[in-house]
């Protein structure tokens, strides 16, 4: 007599109405966890995607390979007298390194493209902590932890049709030194001119007030790209690698397309945050090029608080490893 009452409830209390059903989107991952475009997106939600779509795939360079020396050249350099160029110790082990050729996106994934991964696959949106509000502008670099990135650029590779991931600090360094010359800065002129390649501290509180926040609001392509049409690598916030962070890693890098070491406990991150970069805080923090910072991939709240995106000044930028331009 047990049965029928039992089979009853089920049928009575489905785990969702038919209107909540109706509203939940249809959310998906693949085998490696990347979340997967939905299959029930309207016409204009479809519409918005294709558009997003077509400006990523304008927006990715074609990066020819080629060899370089990785790491701090400062003892190829006539004027420096032999000394390194930066204070690191973890970049000291200058090492040939041969890449194959890629495309790498132009500008560091924004809350705007964010806001549309999120709408197409059903992912809750980035950013969205009380504190964070204000920070959170569309064409302003996207603070994400490093799993979120990862399946963002993976993503991404799949509506391309195209594999894409993270740079490799390879990559991202032999593109900021515009294919492995000796260049300081990845700025259009390799040095920093105040004002015009990169934001002094007065112009950065301008922007700062403009949006009536503390933090700094890093706006991307507010200057002039590097010579390979890659823009912000000097500042608007770090930018994860696929790396795993090793400080010796250098010294056993092999020569063809190093990945990183196979495992760690930090991940690698390349160019400056927002709330350091401004003009003569890049001069004195000096070849960001070449400098390496490291931090937990996917780091616990900041003090067991909410209010606050811990990952606010981490970004994303993606690579399509294809030995041909994306078409």
């Amino acid at each position: 007599m047990t049965f029928k009452p039992l089979l009853l409830s089920l049928l009575i209390s489905p785990l969702c109405t038919l209107s909540a059903c109706a509203n939940t989107p249809d959310t998906s991952v693949d085998n490696n966890g990347v979340p997967q475009t939905r299959s029930d997106l309207t016409d204009a939600e479809q519409k918005q995607l294709d558009d997003f779509v077509a400006k990523q795939k304008a927006n990715m360079h074609f990066i020819e390979g080629g060899s370089y020396e990785m790491g701090d050249f400062g003892p190829k350099l006539d004027w420096t007298g032999g000394m390194p160029i930066s204070s690191n110790g973890d970049n000291k082990t200058l090492h040939k390194v041969t890449l194959d050729s890629f495309s790498m996106n132009a500008y560091k994934a924004t809350y705007g493209d964010f806001d549309i991964y999120s709408m197409a696959t059903g992912q809750p949106k980035e950013g969205m902590q009380e504190y964070a509000e204000k920070v959170r502008q569309p064409n302003a670099a996207a603070g994400i932890d490093w799993q979120t990135a990862q399946h963002y650029c993976q993503w991404l590779g799949d509506e391309l049709n195209v594999s894409m991931n993270l740079p490799t600090e390879a990559q991202w360094e032999y593109a900021a030194r515009n294919r492995g010359q000796y260049v300081l800065f990845p700025t259009d002129t390799g040095d920093i001119d105040d004002g015009r390649n990169i934001w002094t501290f007065e112009q950065k509180q301008e922007i700062r007030s403009k949006y009536n926040t503390s933090l700094a609001v890093p706006i991307v392509g507010l200057y002039p790209p590097n010579p390979l049409g890659l823009y912000d690598m000097t500042n608007q916030n770090y930018e994860w690698m696929s790396d795993w962070y090793d400080d010796n890693y250098y010294a056993e890098s092999p020569e063809h397309s190093p990945q990183g070491p196979l495992a760690g406990k930090e991940k690698v991150l390349r160019s400056v945050e927002a709330n350091e970069g401004d003009a003569s805080t890049i001069k004195l923090i000096g070849a960001v090029s070449v400098k390496r910072w490291h931090k937990v991939p996917n780091p616990p709240l900041l003090d067991n608080d909410a209010e606050i995106n811990q990952n606010g000044d981490t970004s994303a930028r993606c690579v399509a490893n294809s030995p041909q331009a994306i078409s």
